[in-house]
Formats: structure tokens, C-alpha cells, sequence
């Protein structure tokens, strides 16, 4: 709907929250568990920055919901490479951003996509889910939930400062969870161990490899060592 509005000339920013969706979907196409009393929000947003820039819209938008998962009375709130948040280690929320650009300046717009468990998540899954609910007691009500993600999405853009990518580099790796550890990285073509050291100044993670070699993963996930790939986004 956004990219929809977007072509039909749309400025934005605007936000599309859905009450269910029977069409979700994560990174690489993966389904998305999309149960009623979750938030599903999409903000459309047509930014005035060069396409150099981009590489950390991610991390700014995964570090506005940990301000917005903290805000509702989560503990333990982490970020793991490369778009999901964490509350005590499972996965609580997930992000997918998608552009387009017809030049090679700037983007003609872009869709912030945010899944956030507010009341409910998925059993059985490779990586261990979590919802707000589940963590503090209580399920947030959509929409007041929806208003304080856009509050805290605007705070951490405001204070962006676009071509200087050190401030959110730092305030990303402040939260990452499992750099210094071993864990299992997979590809579209492989999976390996490596121990993840930090967030590279390109946004990629920089990780040193078994053989004492390092190399930096644009694409990819992670997870505990041992733990297998999914299928599914959550």
C-alpha cells in the first residue's frame, strides 16, 4: 500500500498500521507470523539524503524500538544483526526496509516496514520469540504502541546526523547482542562460525573468522552456535 501510495505521488512520511496482515513477509521472502494484537506498521518517507546515507536507516530504526519496547516496560532489550530486536534474548521485533530510487543520488522513496510481538509470538521457532505482553505482563493497546514507535523513530532521524555514520555505529554496538562470542553465520550459500567483533564504519558486521582471518558479512543471519536456519520470520 505504501509503495502504492508512493507511485501515485504520496510526499509522506506517512504510516500504515494493519490490524492483520494475510500477505506479511520478512527478509529474503520469508512468511511473517502476523496474529491480531501485534503491531504491523509501514512508514512512507521520502528522504532528502544521498544513497551513501542509506546504510544506516536499519540500525536507526532498530534502536528506535528498543527507545519504544524500553518506553513500554521491556528489560533486557538488545539488537542483533542485521534488523532484529531482542528482549532477554529471543526476538521480539523485526524490520525490513525497502527503496526505490530511478537515480543514483538520492532514493525516490523509502518503506520502513516494523513488526513488533505486542501481545503474541510464535512457539517452536529456531530463534526464540518473545512478545511485550510475555516480558512485562501486559499487551500495549496498536495503536498507542504505533504513535510511540513514530515518536521514537522521529527522535533518533532528528538527531541523525546524515554522512556521519560513528554516533549510530556506537549506539548500535552498545546494544548488539553476542559480539565477542562465537556464533553460527549463514549465507544464501553457506554456513560458517565466527566470532562477531562490531559493526563496521559500512554497516557491515566485522567478524574474525576460525583461521584468525577477518572479514566483514553484508547479508546474512545469525544465530547461536549449532542453531540451524528458518524458513520463517517472526
Amino acid at each position: 500500500l505504501a509503495a502504492k501510495a508512493a507511485s501515485m505521488g504520496e510526499a509522506g512520511p506517512t504510516w500504515y498500521i494493519a490490524a492483520k496482515q494475510t500477505d506479511g513477509r520478512g527478509r529474503r521472502g520469508r512468511e511473517w507470523d502476523s496474529q491480531p494484537g501485534n503491531l504491523f506498521a509501514s512508514l512512507l518517507w521520502r528522504p532528502d539524503i544521498p544513497m551513501s546515507s542509506m546504510s544506516a536507516l536499519p540500525f536507526l530504526a532498530s534502536l528506535a524500538v528498543v527507545d519504544t519496547l524500553e518506553r513500554l516496560g521491556c528489560l533486557d532489550v538488545q539488537v542483533k544483526w542485521p534488523n532484529d530486536v531482542l528482549i532477554g534474548g529471543k526476538k521480539a521485533s523485526g524490520i525490513l526496509i525497502e527503496s526505490s530510487a530511478s537515480g543514483a543520488k538520492k532514493p525516490d522513496y523509502v518503506t520502513i516496514g516494523i513488526g513488533i510481538n505486542l501481545e503474541h509470538f510464535p512457539k517452536g521457532t529456531v530463534f526464540g520469540a518473545i512478545s511485550v505482553k510475555e516480558s512485562t505482563g501486559t499487551a500495549p493497546n496498536v495503536i498507542d504502541a504505533a504513535v510511540l514507535l513514530a515518536e521514537c523513530l522521529d527522535g533518533r532521524i532528528s538527531a541523525w546526523d546524515v554522512g556521519d555514520f560513528k554516533p549510530v555505529q556506537q549506539a548500535w554496538t552498545s546494544r548488539a547482542w553476542g559480539l565477542g562470542e562465537r556464533r553460527t553465520f549463514t549465507t544464501h550459500d553457506e554456513s560458517f562460525e565466527a566470532t562477531a567483533l562490531e559493526l563496521s564504519d559500512d554497516g557491515g558486521l566485522r567478524l574474525l573468522l576460525g583461521n584468525g582471518q577477518e572479514k566483514n558479512l553484508y547479508a546474512g543471519d545469525v544465530f547461536p552456535v549449532s542453531v540451524a536456519q528458518t524458513s520463517h520470520d517472526i
